[in-house]
Parts: C-alpha cells; sequence; structure tokens
C-alpha cells in the first residue's frame, strides 16, 4: 500500500499467520460490522511505524497531529500482539472495545463494537489511582478518529520530523555518550518505561547502556525480568 507521497508506507513485520481465522475468532468481533479490519489483518501483520529517525507517520486528532507507532497483529512480542495487549490494558480501555495500535507515547488506537476507531489517550482515559480513596472514576469518552480501519488508513500522513535542537536533548539520544547514573536507576525502578520507547529510540539506548559497567549491569537486569529481549 502506498501513501500520498508515493512510498511504501504498510509492510508487515512478520508473515500472517497459516491459522488466521483461529487467531482472529479468540479476537470476538462483530464479522459484519468488522469485515474491513478482519480483512486487513488477514493481509497485514504487525505494522512498525516509528521506525524511521526522521520521518513520523501520523493521524490527525482534533487538529493534533498524534506519531503512529505499531499496529498490532499477532506476535511472539508482547508490545506488537493483539491478544498479550488487550489483555494488558483490560478494564483501562472502555468494555468491549479493541486495542489496535499504539501512538503518540503511551496512547493507543480503539476499535469500538460498532467498528469506529477512538482515540484513547493515556493522560485522559487511563485509570488513576488517588491514595486516599482509591481509583478515580474513569473517563471514557474517547475521541473519535475514524469511522473504519480503511479511514485511518487513508489518513495517515508521512511527515519529516523537524530538527529542534536542544543541547540536553541531543545528548540524551546520543548513542555515544552514556546514561548518567540517575537515569540509569529510574530504568530499574520503572523498568516498564522501556517497553513504551519507540523501536528506533530504544536501539540508541540499549548501545548507551552498553558504553558504561553500570549500563552493562542494567541491560542485565531487563533482560533478567524479560522486558527486553
Amino acid at each position: 500500500m502506498d501513501d500520498i507521497f508515493g512510498v511504501k508506507m504498510f509492510t508487515s513485520k512478520y508473515s500472517v499467520p497459516n491459522d488466521i481465522d483461529k487467531r482472529i475468532t479468540k479476537l470476538n468481533l462483530n464479522t459484519k460490522i468488522n469485515h474491513a479490519y478482519i480483512e486487513f489483518l488477514k493481509q497485514y501483520n504487525v505494522i512498525i511505524l516509528n521506525d524511521e529517525a526522521e520521518i513520523d507517520y501520523c493521524i490527525n486528532c482534533d487538529g493534533e497531529a498524534l506519531p503512529l507507532e505499531v499496529i498490532f497483529g499477532f506476535s511472539k512480542k508482547d508490545t506488537e500482539d493483539l491478544l498479550a495487549i488487550n489483555d494488558s490494558y483490560l478494564d483501562r480501555i472502555p468494555e468491549n472495545y479493541l486495542a489496535i495500535a499504539s501512538l503518540n507515547y503511551g496512547d493507543l488506537l480503539c476499535l469500538s463494537p460498532k467498528g469506529k476507531i477512538y482515540h484513547w489517550d493515556h493522560e485522559v482515559n487511563d485509570l488513576y489511582f488517588d491514595m486516599k480513596g482509591g481509583y478515580l472514576e474513569q473517563n471514557t469518552n474517547l475521541k473519535l478518529v475514524a469511522n473504519d480501519i480503511d479511514a485511518l488508513l487513508a489518513m495517515i500522513t508521512r511527515t519529516e520530523v523537524e530538527d529542534d535542537y536542544d543541547p540536553d536533548e541531543d545528548d540524551y539520544n546520543n548513542p555515544n555518550i552514556p546514561f548518567p547514573d540517575d537515569t540509569l536507576d529510574s530504568f530499574i525502578e520503572y523498568p516498564k518505561r522501556i517497553s513504551i520507547i519507540p523501536e528506533n529510540r530504544l536501539a540508541i539506548y540499549l548501545k548507551k547502556m552498553e558504553l558504561s559497567e553500570k549500563g552493562r549491569e542494567v541491560l542485565t537486569k531487563l533482560r533478567e525480568q524479560g522486558v527486553i529481549i
């Protein structure tokens, strides 16, 4: 599938499984309402859209361009797998909604029971715990993005990332400069941060960790925990 610039945008990371029909059945989709999405899953299996350092693939949501990261499929990697992702977000996204893609560094695109696609904003729609009164009432008012999967795919635009130079940010993402100790400590304290880092940036972070003895120790611990492979 080509984008408006004539560039090959959608390429599957993996081959479509031979038992694709069986796997799709596990998603409990209404086959009539979600026919287009089901056909999409039969053609593509995991699309990575955040692996180009200077390119973002964005959708427009209320006038804001949000960068897409991964369109989920069926994978042994939990951060790419439809079943694993939706199991981990159970009760965090509205009931009977299906998370189908990640975007904007922690957000999701969700397929509703009526086949429309909504933006789940982790800063607005996630469950939040209040130390005094337990979980706060969840905001399930998700923003509509597209009426179906075809409309979603048609609205994706390829955008060159602006080079806004920031010395601190530049050093943080420079693969030839090791992380400071406090940053490495934060990866140990909050290991799940790693799972939401875009793949192109994760490669840089792993290389930075290799540059120091403490960084290599952190890498070993994260691998032992199964956070990274």
